[in-house]
């Protein structure tokens, strides 16, 4: 499906109305475009910087709690917010590494240590300072695989270099179902010959929960744990590295390891983005992807078992 891209707000309401009329197939699963916009200067275009002799810049991150959908556009330095067709500038003067929903229509802004909460009427909140138990602030991840986190009791967390997962303190969100059972802490292990494990650890760090990530073709590249949905399923995005080129996928699992879902998606970025996919509390996975001539973000739904 081409997708035309049009200036003027009658043509935008116009291609917002088709595209979400019309899935888009994609491998074995149906995607909706959730959001998509030009590049450019104006109210609903996401911001862009090409230059010779240096990478492409855009959006590198987004979010989603099942509802809106939350780009971050690092070039103009402001939130975009869509819902039901419709896209709103929500926050203007932000700049950040990661952006996540709090599930009451705001959001959280981390750059660096530093996280910012802003409501859904837009009010900046006091910033939070994440640190670890000795009262230091972690390494953190400056690049693709950062990502904060809303636990099932509500609290944000960030994922740090060493892929163990910080609580912030003072940042609360709507807590979120996690399917029952012990609230555990969830990361990525590479074991011995390349093997990918997901981990759950309670807080005293005993594993409760081992899962083998299973790849059908190639071998493992970059592995990032991206959460649970309501029902306790676990999500990770992986590379698979076959002919020498890596390709994208996001699996389901179970917390007894049954490999429930893979979703394969494009792995062709026309710009540098930080966060790939986000998993939404039903079980959704969305993915931000840059081209040539915008920002869209599908929403997938089901997934080849």
């Amino acid at each position: 499906m081409k997708i035309c891209y049009f200036r003027t707000r009658a043509g935008t309401a116009l291609l917002l109305a088709l595209l979400f009329a019309l899935p888009l197939a994609a491998s074995a699963q149906v995607a909706e475009i959730a959001f998509s916009a030009p590049w450019g200067k104006s109210t609903g275009d996401v911001g862009l910087i090409k230059k010779q002799e240096m990478e492409v810049l855009g959006p590198i991150t987004f979010c989603t709690d099942g509802r809106n959908v939350f780009l971050l556009d690092s070039v103009q330095k402001r939130v975009l917010s869509s819902s039901g067709g419709k896209t709103a500038v929500v926050a203007e003067n932000i700049t950040g590494w990661d952006i996540c929903a709090d599930g009451n229509g705001g959001f959280f802004i981390q750059e660096g240590s530093r996280i910012k909460h802003i409501n859904a009427k837009g009010k900046a909140g006091s910033p939070c300072l994440l640190k670890d138990k000795t009262g230091k602030s972690p390494k953190l991840i400056e690049g693709y695989g950062n990502e904060m986190f809303v636990d099932a009791r509500g609290n944000l967390t960030v994922r740090a270099v060493d892929q163990k997962i910080h609580e912030v303190a003072g940042a609360k969100a709507a807590a979120r179902s996690s399917g029952g059972g012990p609230e555990l802490s969830f990361r990525i292990k590479r074991m011995l010959g390349n093997k990918i494990r997901i981990l759950g650890q309670d807080p005293d760090g005993k594993v409760l929960v081992s899962v083998k990530v299973k790849l059908d073709k190639g071998i493992p590249g970059v592995a990032i744990f991206k959460g649970r949905d309501s029902s306790g399923n676990l999500y990770v995005e992986i590379e698979s590295i076959r002919d020498g080129r890596a390709f994208l996928e996001v699996h389901r699992y179970s917390t007894d390891g049954k490999r429930l879902a893979v979703f394969p998606l494009s792995n062709d970025y026309f710009s540098t983005v930080y966060k790939k996919t986000a998993i939404a509390a039903d079980g959704a996975v969305y993915q931000m992807l840059t081209t040539p001539e915008g920002v869209r973000i599908l929403r997938f739904e089901g997934g080849a078992k």
